[in-house]
């Protein structure tokens, strides 16, 4: 199996193969918001460098959020027409688990959070179970200082708390003052393609249409509107 992985979810844009013998390539590629000039060139490349037709994918597979509205609208408009072209089937992931799921082995619970802007951020919490990370609840949108009131309680329930995610690093200083607190290298701040693209094979692939953004919130231009009517 073949698979060509698409995260957009925040800042940096990543693009990621994945072979019947393991990695394949991957590229990432931070430039703000430009998602909609990046995305597209960013797989052309990814499969030109590594000598891969479009017609040897056999799964795409796409970051679906939560993230930055444009980012997401771009990421998974750009998956739904590559596999539906193709006619392959389309597998959706999480930014929060893909944040998750490198510090599956650390024997702590992780914060996933990811800078939804406006001065919120996308979270949720983690635990380890069987050398795999179990999220506990859904995941939420929350006021920096809201989270901060909430992982104080967590660290008293689950114990250490490991950070990861642009959203804990904006937000360090707040989040990162409680003992039992701890935030991962900056190499941890976006979610990963190449892990999107191996666990790919894991989760739920279908019809490309069956596949929406996990937005958690109103886009960002219809907010900046009802506040300027407010």
């Amino acid at each position: 199996m073949t698979v060509l992985a698409i995260v957009t979810s925040t800042s940096q844009v990543g693009v990621a193969l994945h072979g019947p013998a393991g990695p394949v390539a991957a590229m990432y590629l931070r430039q703000g918001r430009r998602h909609g000039e990046t995305v597209a060139p960013a797989i052309e490349s990814l499969l030109r460098l590594s000598q891969v037709s479009v017609s040897e994918l056999s799964l795409l597979a796409v970051d679906a959020g939560p993230g930055l509205f444009t980012g997401l609208r771009v990421g998974v408009a750009t998956a739904k027409a590559l596999a539906s072209a193709l006619r392959i089937p389309l597998a959706a992931g999480s930014s929060l688990d893909l944040l998750a799921h490198p510090h599956r082995h650390g024997g702590r619970a992780v914060l996933s959070a990811v800078d939804a802007r406006r001065g919120e951020v996308f979270w949720a919490l983690y635990r380890p179970v069987a050398a795999a990370m179990a999220r506990i609840g859904e995941p939420s949108v929350s006021p920096p200082a809201e989270l901060a009131a909430l992982l104080e309680a967590m660290v008293a329930e689950h114990g250490p708390v490991l950070l990861t995610g642009d959203g804990a690093r904006r937000y360090e200083a707040l989040l990162g003052r409680f003992t039992g607190v701890e935030l991962a290298p900056p190499d941890c701040d976006h979610p990963s393609a190449e892990v999107l693209a191996a666990v790919a094979g894991t989760l739920r692939a279908g019809e490309a249409a069956a596949v929406t953004p996990l937005y958690l919130r109103g886009a960002d231009v219809r907010i900046g509107w009802e506040q300027r009517g407010a």
